[in-house]
C-alpha cells in the first residue's frame, strides 16, 4: 500500500512487521491478511476514548472483509491495569464466542496494549494479537517488543507496576499517525519522553531533530509524526532483536524507568508515565561521573525543556519514600537493584549495586527532599 513504511521486528520467538503510515487503520484487514492473519473473529479491545474513532476504523475494515468482530471497551488507567480487568476481558471474549481461531486487536494507549496483549497471551493458552497504538508513547515504545502485564497493589496502597505478565510478541503492529490528530499536547509530550530515552541510548542526533520540529509535532503534523514513529520503532526493534527477554542488551530500554516507576507509585496520577520517564531519565544521568555524563545530562535537560516536559519532581516527594519504592522494583535480581546509567550519549550501561548515596543524590538532583 502506498505510503506505508513496514519495519520488520525479528526476535528469537517471532518475526512480525510494524507498519507506519497515514490511513493504515482503514486497511487493517488487508494488512493482516497480507501477513497470513485471517482470524475467524476478532475482539477489538479499546480505550473508550477511541471507540468511535480508531477502533471503529479497524472494525469497519474487518467487517468489510467479512470478519466478525466485537468491540470491548476498558478504562485506560493504571487502576484498571489489573488482574480483575484481565479476568473481565477474558470472560467477555468467551461470552462473545472468540475461540482459538480468533484474535485480539488492542486499540489504544499503553494500558490497553499491555492488558489486551496479556489477555491474548493467556486466553485459550494464547491467540494472536495485533497492536494498534493510538498514543505517541505506545507507538514509539510500548506496542513493539511483546511486553504485556498488569499491576498489583502493595499493602500500603502504592502500585507495583507490571508485576504479572508475559513476553508475547504481537503478530502485527499498525501505527497510523492520523490517529494522533486529537491527542492532547500533554499526551504528545509524554510520548516524546520515550523518544528522548531512545536518543540517549542509540541516536543522539534525534534530540536536535525533535527540538527543531517541536512545533509541527505539537500541531499533529502526520508526516512529521510518522517519520518520528518509524525512527523510534527502528531503534526499539534493533534492541529487542538482540535480546528478546531482557537477559542483556534489552535492559538498556529501562533507562529512567526504575526512577519513573517509583515516581508513579507515589504520585497517584499526578504525573503521566512519560513525564515520570522524563524526570527519571534526567535523574539517571546523574549516576555516572565524568564530562561525557555531564554533557548527556545537559543535552537531556535542554531537550526536555524545549519539549515542555518536567525536569523536576512534584513537590513534597521524599528521598526515603522514593528509595523504598525503588527497592521493590521487579528489575531487582538477587535482591540487588539494577539501573541503566548513561556514561554519555549513546553509551548507556546496566549497573548493579550502585551506592545508595549516589542514587539518593540523583533523586535530589530532580528535586526530591
Amino acid at each position: 500500500m502506498n505510503g506505508i513504511d513496514s519495519i520488520e521486528v525479528r526476535t528469537a520467538s517471532a518475526r512480525y512487521d510494524a507498519v507506519v503510515g497515514r490511513g493504515a487503520l482503514r486497511h487493517a484487514a488487508a494488512l493482516m491478511a497480507d501477513r497470513g492473519l485471517r482470524p475467524s473473529a476478532c475482539a477489538i479491545v479499546c480505550d473508550a476514548a477511541v471507540e468511535h474513532g480508531a477502533a471503529k476504523s479497524v472494525d469497519d475494515s474487518l467487517r468489510a472483509a467479512g470478519t466478525r468482530s466485537v468491540r470491548i471497551t476498558m478504562a485506560a488507567t493504571e487502576d484498571s491495569k489489573s488482574l480483575a480487568t484481565l479476568g473481565d476481558l477474558c470472560e467477555r471474549m468467551l461470552a462473545d464466542g472468540i475461540d482459538r481461531d480468533g484474535a485480539v486487536i488492542a486499540v489504544g494507549g499503553g494500558v490497553v496494549g499491555d492488558v489486551a496483549g496479556f489477555a491474548a497471551a493467556t486466553y485459550m493458552r494464547g491467540i494472536p494479537c495485533v497492536q494498534v497504538p493510538t498514543t505517541l508513547l505506545a507507538m514509539v515504545d510500548a506496542a513493539v517488543g511483546g511486553k504485556t502485564a498488569v499491576n498489583l497493589v502493595r499493602a500500603d496502597g502504592s502500585i507495583a507496576k507490571n508485576i504479572v505478565g508475559s513476553i508475547a510478541q504481537p503478530r502485527l503492529v499498525i501505527c497510523d499517525p492520523e490517529a494522533l490528530a486529537t491527542l492532547p499536547a500533554r499526551a504528545l509530550r509524554s510520548g516524546l519522553a520515550e523518544c528522548v530515552k531512545h536518543a540517549v541510548i542509540a541516536d543522539p542526533a534525534m534530540l536536535g531533530w525533535i527540538t527543531a520540529r517541536i512545533d509541527p509535532i505539537l500541531a499533529h503534523d502526520p508526516d512529521t509524526l510518522g517519520a518520528l514513529v518509524a525512527r523510534n520503532i527502528r531503534i526499539k526493534a534493533g534492541v529487542v532483536g538482540e535480546d528478546e527477554r531482557e537477559d542483556g542488551r534489552r535492559a538498556v530500554l529501562n533507562l529512567g524507568h526504575t526512577f519513573a516507576h517509583a515516581i508513579e507509585s507515589l504520585a497517584h496520577g499526578e504525573v503521566t508515565h512519560g513525564e515520570a520517564v522524563a524526570i527519571g531519565t534526567l535523574a539517571a544521568c546523574r549516576l555516572a561521573p565524568g564530562p561525557a555524563a555531564d554533557d548527556a545530562e545537559r543535552a537531556v535537560r535542554s531537550a526536555l525543556q524545549a519539549i515542555g516536559l518536567p525536569t523536576a519532581l512534584p513537590a513534597a516527594m521524599l528521598v526515603e519514600r522514593l528509595m523504598d519504592a525503588m527497592a521493590s522494583d521487579k528489575k531487582r535480581r538477587g535482591g540487588v537493584l539494577r539501573l541503566v546509567v548513561p556514561h554519555g550519549l549513546a553509551d548507556v550501561r546496566v549497573e548493579a549495586g550502585l551506592p545508595a548515596a549516589r542514587v539518593a543524590e540523583a533523586w535530589r538532583s530532580v528535586g526530591a527532599r
